[in-house]
């Protein structure tokens, strides 16, 4: 599967494995490629992305969604770390 989306987006094999983040604005980070929440509290969320840990950092966060590998955090968002 995983040569298949590396062939049809021409994303390097190595690449196709990776976590993809998007954040909207300052209010909603999305991650792809999620295996699990390390911490979760309404000022900080740790998510373990595989060899990545990202840590999101702000007010009133919730964890809107989590998925089988994605999750969605929403709040006021005055950080994002890769640790």
């Amino acid at each position: 599967m995983r040569e298949k989306w590396s062939r049809a987006f021409k994303v390097p094999l190595e690449q196709a494995d990776m976590p993809h983040f998007e954040l909207n604005g300052s209010g909603q980070f999305l991650a792809d490629g999620c295996a699990g929440i390390l911490h979760y509290d309404e000022n900080k969320v740790c998510l373990n992305c595989g060899k990545e840990t990202v840590e999101i950092c702000g007010n009133d966060l919730q964890l809107h969604h989590l998925g089988e590998s994605e999750a969605e955090v929403k709040g006021d968002i005055c950080m994002v770390k890769f640790v």
